[in-house]
């Protein structure tokens, strides 16, 4: 929730706009108001649940801990180089490190899955929406 928070925060401190013409914090803004919604309604069902004196269940469901982290780093990572190396460039490497390592896929299908991902955002986002996209130091995009 304290994220969902910030979100909005943060989207509240750009331009919200209005609804037919947003600014830049609109989306964020309503995203983060959707998070808190969400974050209410998992604290509302974790209330009603009853506990089990001593046992804090998260860390014994089977997630793969090594995994989450793994990805929040390469995403973390991929916001610090999205501008220095560009739009097509750094999502293809994010894509290809996340089909290898989340759900391990063959180098082909992995770097051939990351091509159409990344190409097929850009069509949408560049060419459909005309959004601008940083083009990195290749130049490429």
């Amino acid at each position: 929730m304290a994220v969902s928070i910030g979100v909005c925060y943060g989207g509240y401190g750009l331009d919200l706009g209005t609804l037919h013409d947003p600014g830049s914090g609109f989306m964020f803004f309503w995203v983060g108001i959707i998070m808190i919604g969400l974050s209410i309604g998992l604290l509302i069902r974790a209330i009603k649940r009853p506990a089990v004196a001593g046992e804090l269940k998260i860390f014994r469901t089977g997630i793969r801990w090594g995994k989450v982290v793994s990805t929040l780093v390469a995403l973390m990572l991929y916001a610090y180089v999205f501008v220095p190396l560009g739009f097509i460039l750094s999502t293809v490497l994010l894509l290809i490190f996340l089909f290898k390592a989340v759900e391990p896929q063959r180098w082909s299908w992995a770097i051939l899955g990351a091509m159409i991902s990344t190409l097929a955002a850009y069509g949408v986002f560049h060419l459909w929406l005309r959004s601008p996209l940083p083009k990195g130091f290749l130049g490429i995009g």
